[in-house]
């Protein structure tokens, strides 16, 4: 009898042992894609998804052009209705800053004319010097993101009343320009 009970101790032992079953499961996996955008909208950006930010609204200028220029008829503050607009997802952050250089008008012979303006965004300005083009300067800087997160912000421009007074005659442009960098 006690050899049938180890015998039957051995099978039931090794019947578990046959009969069990380990964990079984799968993994859950994605990847999601960076989202870095910019532009300058014609109204502020609230949104939060990529396909809202392309559909905003571009700022188009401030005449029949149509063509994101501002034209300048005057000295002193400008009416402008445009934001710096950005929407991103980047984990570590990013900044964006922005440079200027004033508006030139370079005839076919002779010196170079020049009408300086301040353009400021978030508090932050720039006023152009002529043919030294302004240093760059930092906008905003987001920090470390837990999302995707929009920032917008309303550019303001204002041109040198003197200078436009004392201009000579010709076609003026200066660029205003905003970089993105990740931090």
């Amino acid at each position: 009898m006690k050899k049938n009970l180890i015998v039957l101790l051995v099978v039931a032992l090794v019947s578990v042992g046959l009969f069990a079953v380990d964990s079984v499961g799968f993994d859950v996996k994605t990847t999601v894609e960076a989202i870095n955008l910019m532009k300058i909208t014609a109204a502020e950006f609230t949104g939060t998804t990529a396909a809202l930010f392309a559909s905003a609204d571009p700022y188009v200028g401030n005449d029949d052009a149509e063509d994101g220029n501002h034209y300048v008829s005057g000295g002193g503050s400008q009416t402008i209705t445009a934001w710096l607009s950005t929407l991103s997802n980047r984990r570590t952050g990013y900044k964006v800053t922005m440079s200027a250089t004033a508006m030139e008008s370079a005839p076919e012979s002779g010196a170079k004319a020049y009408i300086n303006y301040t353009v400021t965004v978030n508090s932050q300005a720039i006023t152009t010097t002529g043919a030294t083009p302004a240093a760059s300067k930092e906008i905003f800087s987001t920090g470390a993101q837990t999302g995707i997160t929009p920032q917008s912000y309303q550019i303001s421009l204002s041109v040198d009343p003197d200078d436009f007074a004392a201009a000579v005659e010709g076609d003026y442009t200066g660029t205003v320009t905003f970089a993105w960098t990740a931090t």
